[in-house]
């Protein structure tokens, strides 16, 4: 066997290995099934219930979802303010830690606003809306 083709022979081989490498090692993500979005949970959940119950939920969970919306733009300034801190020369770790407290104090008060929300969307609902509510608003258990 020339040298060239036996290169060529090895260059290939080793590009074979890493293929099979890549491969078998995205295999363990098809395998675990993906946790549904809270939307995708919501929709299933929907599913289940009349027409009626479905589009007052819906209402409702519309009115949740905007409760927060007036603090999104100030959310949206802080980060950006944030990670404009961060890639600043000099790194002014003062200037990022306050930063930091207002991106909490933002996401405090949304937190506070969607409380609310949810409050007065659970007075209108029924008991059996009020616990599909509960289920969806519950975190998925990790898959293991």
């Amino acid at each position: 066997m020339s040298k060239p083709l036996k290169l060529a022979f090895l260059v290939s081989l080793v590009l074979n290995i890493i293929l099979i490498g890549a491969i078998l090692g995205h295999l363990p993500r098809y395998w675990q099934r993906a946790a549904p979005s809270r939307q995708e949970r919501i929709e299933q959940a929907l599913r289940a219930l009349p027409d009626p119950a479905q589009s007052h939920i819906r209402e409702k969970f519309a009115q949740i979802r905007a409760a927060d919306d007036p603090l999104q733009p100030q959310m949206d300034a802080a980060r950006a303010e944030a990670l404009r801190l961060l890639a600043a020369e000099p790194f002014d770790e003062a200037a990022y830690d306050r930063q930091i407290s207002k991106i909490d104090d933002v996401r405090e008060q949304m937190f506070k606003l969607t409380g609310q929300a949810i409050r007065r969307a659970a007075k209108e609902l029924s008991p059996e809306e009020r616990r599909l509510l509960a289920d969806v608003l519950r975190r998925p258990t990790p898959a293991s």
